[in-house]
């Protein structure tokens, strides 16, 4: 729900980090408080808060449909368009490949989730994603 992406923001900033890297074995290139070179194009280093937030809602967080999905399966569709689950698909491939499994509840996408990062995730990164999505429930847990 719309109400709810200023908290999905600070989540998932919370798991990507407010810092710029460059990390040669990241497919994503250069990365401004998570968003990658590769498939933001705009972003730059110094970017203000505001653009950066902007296209956190424009690219991610209204085309996972997340305006419409209750809380809090919209901030697990959110991060999962930010974080997509592997370095070959566009950001919402993970969601639709999980969406179609018909999980029903946010903790059975949760557990898709982990297991296409075990099946798509270079070797070096499986750890960290998994480490991910066990953050981000306990943050959305009752």
């Amino acid at each position: 729900m719309k109400e709810s992406f200023e908290k999905a923001l600070d989540i998932v900033l919370g798991l990507e980090g407010k810092t710029t890297t460059n990390d040669p074995r990241d497919p994503g290139g250069l990365t401004v408080w998570g968003l990658s070179k590769k498939y933001n194009p705009e972003i730059y280093k110094g970017m203000p808060d505001a653009e950066i937030e902007d296209i956190y809602y424009r690219k991610y967080w209204k085309p996972a449909g997340c305006d419409v999905a209750p809380y809090p399966m919209d901030i697990c569709l959110f991060d999962g368009a930010v974080n997509p689950q592997d370095d070959k698909t566009l950001p919402f491939a993970g969601n639709k490949e999980i969406m179609a499994q018909n999980p029903k509840t946010w903790q059975d996408f949760l557990f898709l989730r982990m297991v296409r990062y075990m099946k798509n995730s270079k070797r070096e990164y499986v750890l960290g994603h998994i480490q991910r999505i066990i953050k981000l429930y306990d943050k959305l847990k009752p």
